[in-house]
C-alpha cells in the first residue's frame, strides 16, 4: 500500500508581464482620498499648434511682407474625472488545516486581478454594470452632475477593417496628431501573435521597482502597447468583431491609483454551520488616460503576398 502523498507549495504565479499594469503609473505618496475617484486637467492640442513671424524682420524674397495672422486658441483645457472599481475575490476554504488566509487570499487576487482590472478598463463593466469611467470601448459622452468629462467617445480613425500594419500605422498617425506624446496602444491578446509576426512590436526594460513602468512592448514609433488578457477586443459601440478580427484602441498616457489588498478577517469570515472559511481579498483601483481615444478595426493573420 503506497504512503500519504507529500503536500507541496504550488508553483509560483507570474502575472503576464504585458497587460495594462505594465503601462500604468501609479504616483505614490498622493492622499487617499482618491478612492472617491479623481479629477484633473488636460492640456489637449486642438491642432499641433501655429508658427508665426516677425514682419519687421520676415523675408519671403517676392516682396513686401504682410501682418501676420491672430495667434489663435488652439488648446482645449478639459476638466476630466475618473471613477473608482474594486477587483476581488472570495476564496472558500476549510477552516482546518489553513496555515496563512491572507497569503491564500492574496494568491488568488494576484491570478485575477489584472484580467479583472483589464475587463472594466475596456468594458467600464462593473458588477454587470457601466460603472467604471473612463474606459475604452465607449461612443458616448458621459460627463457628471458638475459637468466633468468622465468619458468620452472613441473616435474611429478609418471606417472598415485593415491590415494590422496599417491599421496600426493609421492609430498612431491619428494618436500623434492629437497627442504628439507617448501614448498607449491597447490590443487583446489574440492580436499580440499577429503584431509580432509583422515585426511592429518590440521588447524592453524589466521588472518595475516602486511603481516605475518595468518590462514593457513598444511599438516601432515608441508608444507603449498593453496587451489585455481581459481585452475583449469589442467595439466602441460593445459589439464583438468577427473571429479573425480585432479593435485596438490609442490613448494618450495612462495614469491610475491603487490600494494596499484589504482582506476580511478570518473570525469575520467564518460560516459556522458549515465550519468554512469565506475569504474576501480585495483591491480598490481608480485609472485614467490623457486627452486622446481613438480606434480601429484589424485584421489577425500575416498578409499572403
Amino acid at each position: 500500500m503506497a504512503g500519504p502523498r507529500l503536500p507541496v507549495d504550488a508553483p509560483p504565479f507570474t502575472p503576464s508581464p504585458y497587460g495594462l499594469l505594465s503601462v500604468v503609473r501609479f504616483p505614490s505618496g498622493d492622499s487617499p482620498h482618491w478612492q472617491n475617484g479623481v479629477t484633473w486637467q488636460s492640456h489637449c492640442l486642438v491642432d499641433q499648434g501655429g508658427t508665426t513671424y516677425d514682419e519687421c524682420i520676415a523675408v519671403t524674397g517676392t516682396g513686401s511682407i504682410p501682418e501676420p495672422s491672430t495667434k489663435t486658441d488652439n488648446v482645449d483645457s478639459i476638466n476630466r474625472g475618473a471613477t473608482p472599481f474594486t477587483p476581488y475575490v472570495r476564496f472558500d476554504c476549510s477552516a482546518v488545516g489553513l496555515i496563512n488566509a491572507q497569503s491564500a487570499a492574496t494568491d488568488a487576487l494576484n491570478r485575477s486581478e489584472s484580467f479583472q482590472v483589464e475587463r472594466s478598463f475596456w468594458t467600464g463593466l462593473v458588477d454587470g454594470k457601466t460603472l467604471a469611467f473612463p474606459h475604452l470601448a465607449a461612443n458616448t459622452t458621459v460627463n457628471d452632475a458638475q459637468g466633468i468629462l468622465l468619458q468620452s467617445p472613441a473616435s474611429i480613425v478609418v471606417t472598415g477593417a485593415f491590415d494590422v500594419a496599417t491599421g496600426l500605422g493609421l492609430l498612431e498617425e491619428a494618436l500623434a496628431s492629437c497627442y504628439n506624446g507617448m501614448g498607449v496602444v491597447h490590443v487583446p491578446v489574440k492580436l499580440l501573435p499577429t503584431l509580432i509576426a509583422n515585426n511592429l512590436v518590440k521588447r524592453e526594460g524589466r521588472d518595475g521597482v516602486n511603481g516605475q513602468l518595468g518590462r514593457q512592448l513598444r511599438t516601432g514609433n515608441g508608444n507603449l502597447v498593453a496587451v489585455g488578457a481581459g481585452y475583449p477586443g469589442t467595439s466602441p459601440a460593445g459589439a464583438a468583431p468577427a473571429t479573425n478580427q480585432a479593435w485596438i484602441y490609442a490613448t494618450g498616457a495612462v495614469f491610475g491609483y491603487r490600494s494596499s489588498v484589504f482582506f476580511t478577517q478570518v473570525a469575520d469570515s467564518l460560516d459556522r454551520s458549515t465550519n468554512m472559511l469565506q475569504l474576501i481579498a480585495e483591491r480598490n483601483y481608480v485609472l485614467g488616460w490623457d486627452c486622446c481615444h481613438v480606434a480601429i478595426l484589424v485584421n489577425l493573420g500575416v498578409p499572403v503576398t
